[in-house]
């Protein structure tokens, strides 16, 4: 009965313990991936990321978008950066989704589109993130770029409730646009 037990409690536990030392060996090249890239290895930083990326790493992606967009370890190329961008927010990454909905808002390497900013922000926000709060509160605010004096009641209702958000959170800007807010 005992040997039964042992192997019963071996086999729950094997999955956990193989997801730590993935997760430890992820850490390891991380560390090595932001050693390279600190001391201005980027071919190797770049290297050490792509592998990362390629596993479903986030943090990865979005350090392989930064390195495309300033031409660290490659040329700059924009569209690569998107690329980046695009497949970590769709994978979920708050970090991503809010530098993707800014990569629409500014134009930067995609067709410039207040409403693609906002979506992506929006999930951003959702998640947590205080300045994805921010940025879709003023994004409310102005009625997506169209002015303060466009937003509908219902858009300056959403955009405050973001902005406390992102406000509770310590963003000082936040903090000021809501007492710009009309009521």
């Amino acid at each position: 009965m005992t040997r039964y037990l042992i192997m019963a409690l071996l086999m729950l536990t094997t999955p956990a313990l193989a997801d730590r030392d993935r997760a430890s060996v992820e850490a390891v090249q991380s560390l090595q991936a932001y050693a390279a890239y600190k001391s201005g290895d980027f071919a190797q930083a770049r290297l050490l990321w792509e592998d990362l990326a390629a596993r479903g790493n986030t943090t990865a992606m979005n350090n392989l978008a930064n390195m495309f967009e300033q031409g660290q370890g490659s040329p700059k190329d924009l569209a690569a950066s998107i690329q980046w961008l695009r497949k970590a927010a769709e994978l979920g990454d708050p970090v991503a989704q809010l530098n993707l909905g800014l990569a629409f808002e500014r134009g930067t390497g995609v067709t410039r589109d207040n409403h693609e900013a906002a979506r992506w922000f929006r999930k951003s926000a959702e998640q947590g993130d205080m300045d994805a709060q921010f940025n879709l509160g003023v994004m409310l605010a102005t009625s997506y770029g169209a002015g303060a004096e466009s937003a509908t009641g219902e858009q300056r209702a959403e955009a405050r409730k973001w902005l406390m958000r992102s406000a509770a959170q310590g963003h000082e800007e936040a903090r000021t646009f809501i007492g710009l807010l009309p009521k």
